[in-house]
């Protein structure tokens, strides 16, 4: 028997709705017959198409790392450690970094409800990743961790391993961190549409992981 055709435009449908449903119902809530109807597809496709549940799954993910293009991912190589001007080019690739990172979550902004479930879906993913997922994890998440701690191995290179990846998780953690917990931080600020001003917000998230690394040049002068 031939395998039903699956379009462009099906396929699209199809993922856009797992995307929505895994996020609202988790991978064991979501049911491959509701994801189907609500794609306005036949639920055999997925089967076909995706070998099934886990597959569909797999493929949400993929077109969620590749629905926009990474701003991090277009960030400039730096020079190795010991290279001459190594040290002020990793201020600046950290600065770069943190920028890139800020602007890549707060891109979802709630107007469309596919990057808002892509969001959260994420978010649990990485609380606790499936074991099928999580090559597909570490493949996308890897510049991310390479760049960072290239950065951080030559800003504090007394540092041991583990002490610098206690500082990149922190560091990480802070962005990702305010990014999930901006529904209650505008409702304690009595403010729906905070934070009005992203540069402030980055700025902040510059100064305080710089003053966490203890940069001593980052900060020639006392600060208020």
């Amino acid at each position: 028997m031939t395998s039903p055709a699956l379009s462009h435009d099906t396929r699209t449908r199809l993922i856009e709705s797992a995307i929505l449903h895994f996020a609202a119902k988790g991978f064991d809530g979501a049911g491959i017959r509701e994801i189907a109807k609500h794609a306005n597809a036949n639920s055999a496709l997925v089967a076909y198409h995706f070998c099934g549940k886990e597959g569909l799954y797999l493929e949400a993910l993929k077109a969620i790392f590749s629905r926009k293009v990474s701003p991090v991912s277009q960030l400039a190589g730096l020079p190795p450690a010991g290279a001459p001007g190594a040290r002020e080019a990793a201020l600046q690739g950290f600065r770069n970094y943190i920028r890139a990172f800020v602007t890549e979550l707060m891109s979802c902004d709630g107007s469309d409800p596919v990057d808002e479930a892509a969001m959260i879906l994420m978010a649990r993913e990485m609380q606790s990743p499936r074991p099928a997922s999580s090559n597909l994890l570490i493949e996308h998440i890897q510049p991310y961790v390479t760049y960072l701690m290239t950065c951080l191995q030559v800003l504090r290179p007394d540092l041991d391993d583990d002490e610098l990846f206690a500082m990149g998780v922190s560091i990480q953690g802070l962005m990702i961190h305010f990014r999930n917990s901006l529904g209650i931080i505008r409702l304690v600020r009595s403010n729906p549409a905070y934070p009005e001003d992203i540069e402030k917000v980055i700025q902040h998230h510059i100064d305080f992981s710089l003053r966490g690394l203890g940069v001593p040049e980052a900060f020639p002068q006392p600060r208020n």
